[in-house]
Parts: structure tokens; C-alpha cells; sequence
């Protein structure tokens, strides 16, 4: 397990393996999330809509088929 250290500027270096195997370059965004006692460092998603369609997409499968069937009824 890598040990990085905080810089006087609150700064620090992902290690080059992690960068490397998560392909994580400069410029790119990245999320940092307080959980518990731990700190979570991940990717942040390009499009906050796509990452909900994805984490929400078995949710809501067919729901406008049965939308669709409720307006009928009402309908009628």
C-alpha cells in the first residue's frame, strides 16, 4: 500500500502505478469524498446525467411501458 505525504500546500502525489493503471492524466477531474475515516479519490464522471442514467438505469427499465398503461386507463 503506497504512502504519499501532504505538502505544506496541502498538496500530494498519486502514485505512478495507480495514474498509471486507472489512466489518470494531468487536467483530469477528480472527486474527493470524506466516508466514514477514509477518504475516497476516484474519477469524476464527465457528465453528472450520464453517471445517473448508468447508476440508475436498471431502476427505471420498462417504467414507461407501464406509464404508457397507466394513461391509457385514465384515459378511459
Amino acid at each position: 500500500m503506497p504512502i504519499v505525504k501532504l505538502s505544506s500546500k496541502s498538496q500530494l502525489v498519486l502514485p505512478a502505478a495507480i495514474r498509471k493503471r486507472l489512466a489518470i492524466k494531468p487536467g483530469d477531474l477528480l472527486q474527493v469524498i470524506e466516508k466514514d475515516d477514509a477518504i475516497v479519490i476516484r474519477r469524476a464522471p464527465s457528465s453528472y446525467v450520464d453517471a445517473l442514467e448508468r447508476c440508475a438505469s436498471d431502476l427505471w427499465r420498462g417504467y414507461e411501458t407501464e406509464l404508457e398503461r397507466s394513461r391509457e386507463r385514465w384515459d378511459s
